[in-house]
């Protein structure tokens, strides 16, 4: 029979130590690899380490390195909620040090050690007698911290606990990189799927359009002859008539040919717009040009204009003539929108490696539902035009290499952002 404190009972009792040591280690590596949900790691690791170490609470802590704070990245124990919220400084506190030093750290009674900080104890109501602290290492440089607290049965963290604390923290700071390094991925992917979506949009938009091109070109050829045949004689009926109905009724005639004249000038200017010369060409004299051409029709509507320009001596490669079409359709399309008066806002600024052109107005704005379908052709909420104007904008920023983006709230108002590449030498 053994004896109490005999070599054999005490060599039985460190190998059961060990055991249940090695049989949680083995059980938390096997977690860590099969789970990318890091929250669910870490909380059953910090349960199993709480239940070997009899500890009344736990908790592990990241670093914010672009801040030097840390942050609790898992908490466990009676006051853990409010201790979410709470940050320590790189270096305050135990968990601090260890961090800034890389340094596992015992501590056997709170009040005598000088870096305890109590700052979670005074916000919680929690009472710290003795802790272990251990740095999450990864490729040799401290992440964040493991924080085991006070013992249940009031005795003092022994070196099993130490160890077993440091043989966590390996699984633990590679488990918390990977789930890291997963979460970089995919917020890339993401990102990635959306500027996929965006350039397939454009794609198809350009696609429908150079379509809708060819369409056009061959409805305004086929229109145009019929169209002058029937208001030059719809002139000379007029010429012989001087009143009645029959009077009334060829100046119908007249103004609705007049129409379609006008709609087959506006396909034949879209045609026109779907190929650009491009030439090294200063920037401030077109925008000069479009602000003083709109002027006349802002003043008649009450509508201020407020212009911010930064582009002296800034040329680059365009097509002078097409960009101010561009620029003026934005310029009146924003004044239209404005009709008992309001504020149009005019920037032009470098940005990067482009110049950035804003036309910002206060008016009636575009609802929600229409703004996917703005740049399409013949789509309109004027009572005059084809609705070509955006889709020659549209067009005439593809041309020369460049991207529009249009928002708007109904009532409130639109904004055109025009961004275009600047010539470098």
């Amino acid at each position: 029979m053994t004896q109490p404190g005999s070599p054999n009972l005490k060599k039985q009792s460190r190998e059961a130590l060990y055991r249940r040591e090695l049989a949680t280690i083995l059980r938390f590596g096997a977690l860590v690899s099969s789970s990318l949900t890091i929250e669910t790691v870490l909380d059953n690791a910090m349960k199993w380490a709480e239940e070997f170490m009899d500890a009344e609470a736990s908790s592990i802590y990241e670093l914010d390195e672009a801040n030097n704070l840390l942050f609790i990245r898992l908490a466990r124990g009676p006051k853990k909620e409010p201790v979410k919220g709470i940050t320590l400084k790189l270096g305050e506190g135990v968990s601090g040090y260890v961090v800034q030093t890389g340094k596992a750290m015992v501590v056997h009674d709170v009040t005598k050690e000088k870096r305890f900080s109590d700052k979670f104890d005074r916000i919680t109501g929690f009472k710290t007698r003795s802790m272990i602290c251990v740095p999450l290492i990864v490729r040799n440089q401290p992440i964040g911290a493991i924080q085991v607290i006070n013992k249940r049965s009031g005795k003092d963290f022994n070196r099993a606990d130490l160890e077993l604390l440091m043989s966590m923290a390996q699984l633990i700071a590679i488990a918390m990189e990977n789930a890291n390094l997963y979460q970089r991925m995919a917020e890339e992917i993401h990102s990635t799927t959306q500027e996929l979506k965006v350039t397939q949009e454009k794609l198809i938009r350009t696609e429908r359009l150079a379509a809708m091109g060819h369409l056009a070109q061959g409805l305004a050829h086929e229109i145009r002859n019929p169209v002058m045949t029937i208001g030059g004689f719809a002139q000379r009926i007029r010429n012989e008539l001087s009143e009645g109905k029959l009077l009334k009724y060829v100046e119908i005639i007249m103004d609705e040919t007049a129409r379609l004249e006008n709609l087959v000038k506006q396909i034949h200017e879209f045609l026109d717009v779907q190929s650009a010369s491009l030439r090294e060409e200063g920037v401030a004299s077109f925008i000069d040009e479009a602000l003083r051409k709109i002027e006349p029709r802002a003043d008649a509507q009450g509508v201020r204009i407020i212009r911010d320009v930064h582009v002296e001596g800034l040329a680059i490669l365009m097509d002078s003539a097409q960009v101010l079409t561009a620029l003026y359709n934005l310029l009146e399309n924003a004044v239209e929108s404005m009709p008992n008066g309001g504020i149009l806002t005019f920037t032009a600024q470098t940005e990067g490696s482009r110049l950035l052109i804003t036309v910002k107005d206060t008016g009636c704005g575009i609802p929600k539902e229409r703004l996917d379908s703005i740049y399409d052709p013949f789509v309109t909420s004027k009572t005059r035009g084809a609705g070509l104007g955006l889709t020659m904008v549209h067009q005439i920023i593809i041309n020369h290499k460049g991207e529009i983006k249009i928002t708007s709230e109904a009532n409130k108002g639109t904004t055109a952002r025009i961004r275009l590449p600047l010539q470098r030498g």
